[in-house]
């Protein structure tokens, strides 16, 4: 995809994969950083973008995790039309995979704010690494938990063996034929 692409419209995706709610039926402190960074992303867009009525904010949570994260947003004033939770996703790959498959079926593809905590960033920036050419940026809320909970969330996070060795396959396969290429087996 050529960078000088039209984007065209704007996808906040809000990530609370992975949690628990607390015993009240509260969403966790690092959560509401999260909800406020989404907020606040949702607000400048309306202010400032042209394509600000073609935003759509993806809410990936679990259902009783989401309609809470949905109920806070619409406290803060986003538009309840504008959110969709999704709780399908087993992880951040997983995630951009069923995202961008969905993307790339538009002509001009939006710009996507990825909200999650700035512990996840490394995370991000190896899942993204496929999708060069779209619009994608990184919205980083502060999470104040302990490391081991950040650590354990993080494993869950590993991406798979499965996609790494794809990639590398399809390395070896362009080498090979590169190779091939250069130096026919069957020269004459």
């Amino acid at each position: 995809m050529s960078e000088n692409r039209f984007v065209s419209g704007n996808v906040i995706v809000l990530y609370c994969n992975f949690i628990k709610l607390e015993s009240n039926k509260k969403l966790p402190q690092h959560i509401m950083e999260r909800i406020e960074v989404c907020s606040k992303i949702y607000e400048r867009i309306m202010k400032s973008k042209p394509d600000k009525s073609d935003t759509i904010i993806n809410v990936a949570a679990g259902n009783d995790e989401g309609s809470i994260i949905k109920n806070q947003l619409s406290k803060k004033g986003v538009e309840e039309s504008k959110i969709v939770v999704v709780n399908s996703y087993n992880n951040m790959g997983h995630l951009f995979s069923v995202l961008m498959s969905e993307i790339k079926k538009r002509p001009n593809p939006p710009v996507i704010y990825f909200v999650s905590s700035y512990q996840q960033k490394d995370i991000f920036d190896k899942v993204i690494e496929g999708y060069k050419g779209y619009r994608i940026q990184f919205e980083g809320a502060f999470d104040k938990r302990p490391n081991e909970d950040i650590e354990e969330d993080a494993k869950k996070e590993k991406l798979s063996k499965k996609m790494t060795n794809i990639k590398e396959k399809g390395k070896n396969k362009m080498v090979d034929m590169l190779l091939n290429y250069i130096f026919p087996e069957n020269k004459r």
